[in-house]
């Protein structure tokens, strides 16, 4: 790479000791032993982490996401036949930048997740000076803004590699924002943004020696690892609850498919026909596999682990090398069969009154939170009613210089900012206690509370 655009150097100039780890892998730890990493315990991957059942939160599927982001690099690193550098020039692939992507990629996810998010864009889209909210762009603002290490710089002081490969959508929000034009198969672009202006300084720095918003090749394997772990480990869940009927999926088989082509045919490039195949089969793997819904037999335990097993073996070695830029790509077929998985999830538990009831609620607990908290914050930062560390993320943000640029004699935005980023780090059980304070429904006792 040209001088200067190396990935192992750091966003703010440090001497590291030297010691038996590298810059990435030193990232990695960074990461992994932030709080903000630590509270994806308490935040929910599809339902509430308060449920009887062992599911999955957003802590154990970042686990799984970056694990499997790992084997992705070791297995073209096989592939390539040269352990050593059999990589091409300028695809920075790394199994440390891949697994520390994967790890950070939902770290800025607010409580209740993906409809959290929606009401956040709503009330921030209404703020003149903000772009609204989007989880890729938080994730990259706690990295590199939110999280603390050092008195002398905000963030976890990233490698370029690193945070190239956490922003999964390479742009800034666009002002006449629309679709993306890339096919959906295309893996080295996507059609959202990845980062607020706020951090633009962040971003150019991260970016810089990277082709326009294409992908970096790291980014497009933590992805993809993402996109595994969905379709195979939640799926898992959702037969384990008896939600999913995977021994008898052809009952449904019709519905699902409808359900599936509504939903996906926006994708530009969506094939109906080769997603319907993979549908096909996957009813008859299961159904030949599976007699019963009964998830606590020996028996379907392990029939169940040797599919998903099968399923994670062939989405790994889906990955190639290409000798340019995006340097890897993914065969269609396995993308159309990860579809194919996704929308059983979608179709038997997120699309279903159960948890879409349970989200309004959830909706109203995120929009009650952040209204509360903007009123007390516009009229008076310093005040005792404003938990410390919202204080404090609204005193970061007035200091901030590229904050300073966006929100200049722009309160409003100042807070709601602050109280966005405050939201996005409390966990689910922390959301829920706090509004129930703030609305007076609370019988919690005032001592030994969590935000003293």
């Amino acid at each position: 790479m040209p001088e200067g655009t190396l990935g192992n150097v750091r966003r703010h100039t440090v001497k590291d000791a030297p010691a038996y780890r590298d810059a990435y892998q030193r990232d990695r730890d960074r990461v992994l032993y932030s709080s903000a990493f630590r509270r994806l315990a308490g935040v929910a991957q599809v339902a509430a982490v308060n449920e009887q059942l062992v599911l999955h939160n957003r802590l154990t599927h970042s686990l799984k996401v970056a694990q499997m982001g790992r084997r992705l690099v070791q297995h073209l690193r096989y592939q390539s036949g040269d352990p050593e550098s059999g990589f091409p020039p300028g695809s920075e692939l790394n199994e440390d930048v891949v697994e520390t992507a994967g790890l950070v990629h939902d770290i800025g996810h607010p409580p209740f997740g993906h409809v959290a998010e929606e009401v956040l864009d709503e009330r921030l889209s209404r703020v003149a000076g903000l772009e609204g909210f989007e989880g890729n762009a938080q994730s990259f603002r706690v990295v590199t803004k939110l999280a603390r290490r050092k008195m002398d710089h905000t963030g976890l002081n990233l490698t370029r590699a690193t945070l190239n490969a956490v922003l999964k959508y390479p742009r800034l929000k666009p002002r006449d924002s629309g679709a993306g034009s890339a096919l959906w198969t295309d893996r080295g672009h996507g059609d959202k943004w990845g980062a607020y202006q706020t951090e633009r300084d962040d971003f150019a720095w991260a970016r810089r020696g990277s082709e326009g918003e294409l992908r970096s090749a790291n980014a497009i394997l933590m992805d993809w690892a993402d996109d595994i772990s969905y379709a195979t480990h939640d799926l898992e869940d959702y037969f384990r609850a008896g939600l999913i009927p995977l021994h008898n999926l052809a009952v449904d088989k019709k519905r699902i498919l409808k359900h599936g082509r509504r939903r996906l045919r926006k994708l530009n490039g969506f094939n109906e026909y080769r997603f319907g195949e993979q549908i096909d089969k996957i009813v008859d793997e299961f159904s030949r596999s599976l007699h019963s819904q009964c998830w606590d037999t020996r028996e379907n335990r392990v029939r169940v682990n040797k599919i998903t097993s099968a399923h994670l073996t062939r989405f790994v070695k889906a990955v190639r090398l290409l000798g340019e830029a995006p340097y890897v790509e993914i065969d269609h077929d396995s993308q159309y069969r990860v579809a194919a998985l996704k929308e059983l999830t979608w179709f038997y538990v997120i699309d279903r009154p159960p948890l879409a009831i349970q989200q309004e609620g959830q909706k109203r607990i995120i929009g009650s939170l952040f209204d509360r908290l903007i009123t007390c914050l516009e009229k008076s930062p310093s005040s005792p009613k404003i938990p410390i560390q919202l204080r404090v993320i609204y005193r970061d943000i007035e200091r901030d210089a590229a904050a300073k640029g966006t929100f200049k004699k722009n309160k409003e935005a100042r807070c709601a900012r602050a109280v966005t980023d405050y939201i996005c780090l409390l966990t689910e059980a922390q959301a829920v206690d706090l509004g129930k304070r703030l609305a007076g429904d609370s019988q919690s006792s005032m001592f030994g509370t969590w935000f003293n």
